[in-house]
Formats: C-alpha cells, structure tokens, sequence
C-alpha cells in the first residue's frame, strides 16, 4: 500500500510499505480521509522527538473497516468510523482520575503508533477496549468526520473554562482551530464572538463562520479595540489558539474580572516563556488554563456537534489533495492561505 513515512527533520516520503496485518484484537481500516495537523507539518520543518522513524503521519482521519479480529464484537464490515487517536492505559493513576488524555502511557496514533496518512491503518486492541473507536453519523462525509479530531480538542478547552451563555468570547487565532472555536462557542450559547488576527487574509474567511466581529491586529492595537468594544469591561472568555507569548500576554491584558482564559495552543519548546503581568490575574481574580489533546468523550460529542449542523466543517475544509501529492499539500500549507487540508488516499 501508499502511505506517507516520515523519515526524519525534513523528510517525507510517499512510498509503497507493507499492509498492516490484522491481529486479534484490532480492525483494519480503509482510509478515506485524513486531515493534515499542524503538529505533522512542525515535524516536518522542525522534527519531533517522540517520532521514531519510520513512522506513518496523520491521525485526524475516518474510513471503512474492512477487517475485523478474533474477539472482536460491535463492530461490523463497511462501518465508517473515526478514532481518538491518543490511547490510554486505562490503568495508571492519572487514567483512573479521568485525565486519559493525559495518560503516562499514552499512544498516540501518528506520532507512536502508524498512522493514516496511508491506504490502511491498523486499530491496535488497545484502542478498542478504551472505547476509542467511533461510528460515524451516516449524515456526515468521511472528510467531515476528519475533524472530529481537531474538534474533540476545541471541546476540551472549552469545558475547562466553562464557555457559556452570555459571554462575550475572543478567540486570537484566525487558523483551523481558532474557527472551530468560534463556532463551538457559539454552539455553547456564547453572546458575542471577536476574533483576533494578523493575517488579513485568514480573516478573509470569517464570513463563513459563527463571528460577530474581526479585528486585524496588523492595523490596530487589539487591546484597545477590545476594551472600546466592551466598553471597558473586556472579555468573559479569552481563547489563545495562537502560538504566540505577544498573544497570551494579550489575553491577559484584555480579560475582564473574573474572566476565564485558555492557552490552547502551545509555544515554540525552544522558547515557551511569556512575560505576563500576573497582577492582572491576581486583581481581577483571573482564571488562566490549559488544555492538552481530548478523551473519546469529546470527540463523541464533536460528531454530535458535526452531524446536527451547528459546527461548520464544510466551510474549514479548503484543501483536497490526493495521497501521492502530500509533500505539495505541506508546502501549499506553509503559505497559511488555507484551513484545514485534507489527503484522500
């Protein structure tokens, strides 16, 4: 079969590799979609330390199982489904305190484990007993269903700091997932939604989604335009889905008291230091989370949120590349002058 192997920094090959083979326990899927991450385009550019090559890329897909292992009940051939592609244990202490995300023996698909960015991928057993794999709603393309993934992740963050009615919500990050926040915000019952980016032309696509109001911090100061858009007040939620400190400094900046902010997106690991005016957050009893990865609950959801319509994935997709065109899509994709691409084996 294709697949896509990362061969190390800068080295990706489109190549034929052996087929997985079935064992008992597990499901063999035929890829029908699989969505390019922003994680699989930083280890191109610039590695990733827990990829081992030769490793199979990609784990935001959907296809069809056409296998299906000894002991295996509830699955059947030709399902569509898609997967929370981190694996916990199950068993170590963080699993048992509802953090399987967070797992310490965590496998994620793509990074430890092959992924799909190839004809056929394996489900190990693993994936199946945790309750990872998921039927797809028959309303919902396979390329729909690819960013469930994504999705699952935004959920996450947006649990954690409790996005609600009322709330007036900036989002600074006019990417795929900064979109998606938008959307999930509004889904959750969000008054408001500002989206903040440098790039006019990502903004460009905001006609398309759930937003209330864009600001260019190319051409203006976006703390002040904020504070003048709340009349002083500032935001109730700050979502920095930028991978930027300037950004999270700013987060701060423009929350109002008792606001909730989440650094959803993390900075460069050579240099993941922002220097934030913690006063702000003591004075004005501010909330400031993280968030990592999703569980399969978030995941379910996002499907849910996908097939009733109220998350646009339609209006994110705006790349389609076949699989032996991957390394074209990688670079049309440094460009940033798209959403979300994604690869059809």
């Amino acid at each position: 079969m294709k697949a896509a192997v990362y061969e190390g920094v800068g080295k990706i090959e489109v190549r034929e590799v052996e087929k997985p083979a079935l064992v008992p326990g597990g499901l063999l899927i035929k890829i029908e979609s699989c969505a390019i991450c922003g994680t699989d385009l930083k280890a191109y550019v610039y590695g990733n330390p827990r990829m081992k090559p030769p490793l199979i890329l990609g784990h935001e897909f959907a296809g069809r199982i056409v296998e299906i292992g000894g002991g295996v009940e509830g699955f059947k051939i030709g399902q569509r489904i898609t997967m929370a592609t981190s694996i916990p244990c199950g068993r170590c202490e963080i699993c048992l305190r509802g953090l399987q995300n967070m797992c310490e023996n965590l496998l994620p698909v793509g990074t430890v484990l092959n992924g799909a960015f190839a004809e056929y991928m394996l489900v190990p057993p693993q994936g199946i007993i945790q309750g990872n794999v998921l039927s797809v709603p028959e309303n919902l393309s396979s390329d729909e269903a690819a960013i469930s993934e994504p999705l699952g992740c935004v959920i996450n963050a947006q649990e954690i700091v409790g996005v609600s009615f009322s709330d007036t919500v900036v989002v600074i990050g006019a990417g795929p997932t900064g979109y998606l926040h938008a959307e999930v915000a509004k889904a959750r019952g969000a008054k408001r939604v500002i989206l903040v980016q440098r790039s006019v032309a990502r903004l460009g696509f905001a006609k398309n989604f759930k937003v209330d109001d864009i600001i260019c911090s190319q051409k203006e100061n976006p703390v002040k335009k904020i504070m003048e858009m709340t009349d002083g007040k500032g935001a109730d939620v700050v979502i920095v889905a930028a991978p930027s400190a300037e950004a999270q400094v700013q987060g701060v900046q423009i929350a109002a008291k008792g606001a909730r902010i989440s650094f959803f997106s993390s900075l460069p690991k050579d240099n993941p230091f922002a220097t934030i005016n913690t006063n702000l957050i003591h004075y004005r009893e501010l909330k400031v989370c993280g968030s990592s990865d999703s569980r399969a609950i978030h995941q379910k959801l996002a499907l849910e949120l996908l097939a009733s319509g109220k998350v646009n994935a339609r209006a994110l997709i705006t790349h389609r590349f076949p699989l032996s065109e991957f390394l074209q899509a990688l670079e049309v994709m440094k460009k940033k002058e798209g959403l979300k691409f994604i690869i059809n084996p």
